[in-house]
């Protein structure tokens, strides 16, 4: 025969009743507790991703700047490179340039020109009789384009053929950059051994 169980007859009458008038009690706590579990995570939720959102934004902010700023630095690395090369190769040519700036000066300075001359001359034992030097070039509107500019000048001398040879060699020579346009060497009249020495030339400037 099958007996029927239940709290009642475990408990008893009386007694169960006592007991089961809790049980609504506990579910209902139970489920308060979790709805305050549930709500708390949500609100938790919410407020983080509000709280996050400005981090996570400061973040990729600070990324991007930090990549422009390797960019900048690899630039700027770049042209230390440049100028480290250029500063090295301007210390090689810095001994050329007062040689460059003597060869084509930035001024006529045709006094100094005439002067170097009748020093080459008196070195190389020719009697300068007249130097002379002409009107630079007249400034026009089409001087800017020109590379160079320039003026003329003739010497008129007297030497012996060896002394003649070498004095022209050193007009050849000279540092100033000028051209001999011209060249007449005859006898000098009565004097055998001498030469009689016209030159025409072209010294060159760039301003």
């Amino acid at each position: 025969m099958k007996m029927k169980l239940s709290i009642e007859n475990i408990l008893g009458g009386v007694k169960a009743n006592k007991y089961l008038k809790f049980i609504p009690d506990i579910k209902r706590e139970k489920t308060q507790r979790i709805s305050t579990i549930v709500l708390s995570l949500l609100a938790l939720s919410f407020f983080s991703l509000f709280a996050i959102n400005p981090t996570l934004s400061t973040i990729a902010n600070l990324r991007k700047q930090l990549s422009d700023s390797k960019f900048v630095d690899e630039k700027l690395q770049g042209k230390i490179i440049n100028l480290s090369s250029l500063s090295q190769k301007y210390n090689l040519l810095e001994s050329d340039i007062p040689i460059v700036f003597a060869a084509i000066p930035k001024e006529p300075e045709a006094p100094t020109l005439m002067g170097q001359i009748q020093a080459l001359a008196q070195n190389s034992n020719i009697k300068i009789e007249n130097a002379q030097t002409f009107q630079v070039e007249a400034i026009n509107k089409d001087r800017s384009s020109k590379e160079y500019i320039s003026f003329h000048f003739t010497i008129q001398g007297q030497g012996s053929f060896k002394d003649t040879l070498d004095f022209l060699s050193s007009l050849g020579n000279m540092q100033r950059v000028i051209s001999l346009d011209t060249i007449s060497v005859g006898k000098k009249i009565n004097q055998e051994n001498l030469l009689q020495i016209g030159i025409k030339g072209t010294a060159y400037f760039k301003e």
